[in-house]
């Protein structure tokens, strides 16, 4: 089952500080389609991610915070305010590979299951494994922003292990969405 973008326009939760750019024929969600995401610079094929600089929140954990210390808290708790299908959001200047590792081993160790190599099917924990995360046109060398192009659900299968990619598993699950329509919101979260 190829995991389309989801249909939500705007997310307002859980939205980890990266953007995902999806291999030819896109993303499949399930256990058996486990993607490695690399650092855009990195070499190498496949899909790649881009850490974003999301603007300040003053929402949950991270308000107050910037820069470095913004990044680390929003790979670990997420970042709370919303963020729209088209917006366009700069990128971090620098490579950030290590706040980001630091952040997903902190949101691990703070889920109930920490169990690692699960599959989203075996996940028993609190949900802090399960987030959003914005999937992004591709960007070019020497770009300074990027482009939403949709969100989808992601589940960290594991801790980030020293000199590795990131391990991840798609959810084909729903993406929580903020509308203006209190009949809709209602449906949705009942």
């Amino acid at each position: 089952m190829t995991s389309a973008a989801a249909r939500a326009q705007t997310v307002c939760d859980q939205l980890l500080p990266i953007g995902v750019t999806p291999p030819a024929g896109g993303f499949a969600s399930g256990c058996a389609n486990r993607y490695v995401l690399r650092l855009s610079s990195s070499s190498g094929s496949g899909s790649t991610y881009i850490p974003l600089a999301f603007p300040a929140c003053a929402n949950r954990p991270c308000a107050g915070l910037t820069g470095p210390f913004q990044f680390v808290c929003e790979a670990t708790n997420g970042h709370y305010c919303c963020i729209s299908v088209s917006d366009s959001i700069p990128l971090v200047a620098g490579v950030y590979i290590g706040p980001l590792r630091q952040g997903i081993d902190q949101r691990i160790a703070s889920d109930t299951d920490t169990r690692p190599g699960i599959c989203h099917s075996e996940y028993l924990g609190n949900g802090s494994r399960v987030t959003n995360v914005p999937l992004i046109h591709a960007t070019g060398i020497g770009s300074i922003k990027t482009q939403v192009a949709g969100f989808l659900r992601l589940f960290l299968t594991g801790p980030w292990p020293a000199n590795a990619d990131l391990l991840v598993e798609f959810v084909s699950g729903p993406t929580p969405v903020q509308n203006a329509s209190w009949g809709r919101t209602k449906i949705l979260y009942r």
